[in-house]
């Protein structure tokens, strides 16, 4: 093991008899319960920590390993360190595209246009926004939190959007280029939400492993009279994200259940 260096730093006290590593621990412990993290719950990464306590990579390690074998922390490959039950929460009672809903909790995601381009439409996408529409406008962003990929949109717009620049939808979300590119007013939205596996090409994107389980919400939005004009399905890692509905009562109750029968 590296020798340890002596930093500026008295957080640590290195003639104790408690190790290095537990001290460092019990530091971030304290951290933890007394300041607030991000909402993305990344600590920082092993080599911020080894110049903050001036400590090695080992050291580091055991300190967090100590803090995952009390639930406080989960280490996930290739993305780094996070608090424990740590999400994005997405409630759906308001009509939120993914940018909007972690900027309000604080964060500040980066996006990255992979595709804007007319496009030949699978048949179910055709049979959600009408047949006659033939080719739509195809968006695809990918959405990073500390350069890390989180999640995926693949959006649908009506045929007019091809008015609307690169440029312009880089930094424009798709209701954005709607209401405000386009002057479409959105009045309602339908929404589903599923799991399945990444498989291998959205794996590839949110660098996750394709068995890894992901959220999917499929969004169909509608103007005023009632015509689809959006469809966008987000794709998010299910980790560390979360679709949240609120609903007040009175709700119905069934009035008993059914016992299931057994045969003799």
């Amino acid at each position: 093991m590296p020798a340890d260096r002596h930093t500026e730093s008295d957080l640590l006290r290195r003639d104790s008899h408690v190790a290095l590593y537990a001290q460092v621990a019990d530091l971030l412990k304290r951290e933890i319960a007394a300041v607030p993290h991000p909402a993305s719950g990344r600590l920082p990464s092993e080599h911020a920590l080894m110049a903050r306590f001036g400590i090695s990579r080992v050291t580091v390690r055991l300190a967090i390993d100590l803090l995952i074998k009390e639930g406080l922390v989960v280490r996930k490959q290739g993305k780094g360190t996070y608090l424990a039950g740590s999400t994005v929460r997405h409630e759906l009672q308001e009509l939120r595209g993914l940018y909007d809903v972690m900027v309000a909790q604080g964060l500040e995601p980066e996006t990255r246009l992979l595709r804007f381009e007319l496009a030949e439409p699978p048949p179910e996408v055709l049979a959600r926004l009408g047949p006659e529409r033939g080719r739509l406008m195809f968006l695809q962003r990918l959405y990073s939190l500390e350069g890390a990929p989180f999640g995926l949109a693949s959006t649908w717009l009506s045929a007019e959007a091809s008015r609307v620049t690169w440029e312009q939808a880089e930094t424009h979300p798709s209701y954005s280029i709607l209401q405000q590119l386009l002057g479409i007013r959105i009045a309602n939205a339908r929404l589903a939400i599923r799991g399945r596996l990444a498989g291998r090409s959205l794996a590839r994107a949110l660098k996750v492993s394709s068995k890894s389980a992901v959220l999917v919400l499929e969004r169909t939005s509608y103007d005023r009279d009632g015509r689809p004009r959006e469809l966008t399905e987000f794709v998010v890692n299910s980790e560390s994200y979360e679709f949240t509905l609120s609903a007040e009562g009175p709700l119905p109750i069934n009035s008993g259940l059914r016992a299931a029968s057994t045969a003799a």
